[in-house]
């Protein structure tokens, strides 16, 4: 569920179809050093999913992830 909801708001910001296309991962390494790396020891699990999204650990995403991935 945290991948899902990481991988949201990082497509928010990040073009993530594109970066793994070109091979380039340095915006998607970026994002998670600035976002999840950096701040994992020093905050608790939900207080770094509501930093990094803006939202509490919501299963919507994993929804919407399981939809994509297997109905589509």
């Amino acid at each position: 569920m945290y991948a899902a909801q990481f991988m949201a708001a990082m497509k928010q910001t990040v073009d993530v179809d594109s970066a793994i296309r070109s091979g380039d991962l340095s915006p998607i390494f970026t994002w998670l050093e600035d976002k999840i790396w950096s701040k994992g020891s020093l905050l608790s699990t939900d207080d770094l999913v509501k930093q990094a999204t803006g939202e509490t650990l919501n299963a919507k995403f994993f929804q919407e992830h399981l939809k994509a991935r297997y109905l589509s």
